[in-house]
């Protein structure tokens, strides 16, 4: 019950109220994006979904104008293409509350498997237990990010991942905010170089 319609609504309510509480962040946030280096504010990228469908996921620019729309993948905080606006939205996370809109659109969830590339799964398509992460929808953050922030091992991932959907459950949720709300604030180690 509450994996395929609690979870939905909640997240609804939860997206719906934080975007009108960050609607000043979010206009603060786009002007210094818009002054700090030329591009769109707006970085838009196709990512698996629930049952392996495509859809674009939104985020604010971090990085060159050039560079972003051909990569969204950084693994070291040396990374030149890395905007000096783009790395503190890194480090606060706040690069990702557009993706409150994805949520509201039914495309993702608060908290679920992490949103990745189409050409990332292709290796592990036949791997019945990884395929598990696309029964439900990706979200925001999910167990990877509480102690393996800046892990890139996608085994480890996605095996965290199918744990999550065969254990999911409300009481789960909660844990993982609380555990991620400490891992943002106080563990910035979010490229491999940090860690």
């Amino acid at each position: 019950m509450y994996k395929h319609y609690i979870k939905y609504t909640i997240d609804f309510v939860i997206a719906l109220i934080a975007l009108i509480v960050l609607f000043i962040p979010i206009i603060v946030i786009s002007i210094a994006i818009k002054l700090d280096s030329e591009g769109p504010i707006v970085f838009k990228q196709i990512r698996l979904g629930k049952d392996r469908k495509e859809f674009t996921i939104y985020k604010f620019r971090t990085m060159t104008k050039d560079m972003s729309e051909k990569d969204g993948i950084v693994t070291l905080s040396t990374d030149s293409r890395i905007t000096k606006i783009g790395a503190f939205l890194r480090k606060t996370s706040l690069d990702e509350i557009l993706q409150f809109v994805n949520i509201l659109k039914g495309q993702m969830s608060i908290i679920g498997p992490r949103p990745i590339l189409p050409i990332q799964f292709e290796p592990y398509i036949d791997n019945s237990h990884f395929c598990k992460r696309y029964e439900v929808r990706p979200g925001l953050s999910c167990t990877i990010d509480i102690n393996n922030r800046a892990s890139f091992d996608r085994e480890l991932q996605f095996n965290m991942d199918a744990d999550y959907v065969d254990n999911i459950s409300f009481l789960q949720d909660i844990r993982i905010c609380f555990l991620l709300a400490k891992t943002v604030l106080f563990d910035k180690k979010i490229y491999e170089d940090e860690t």
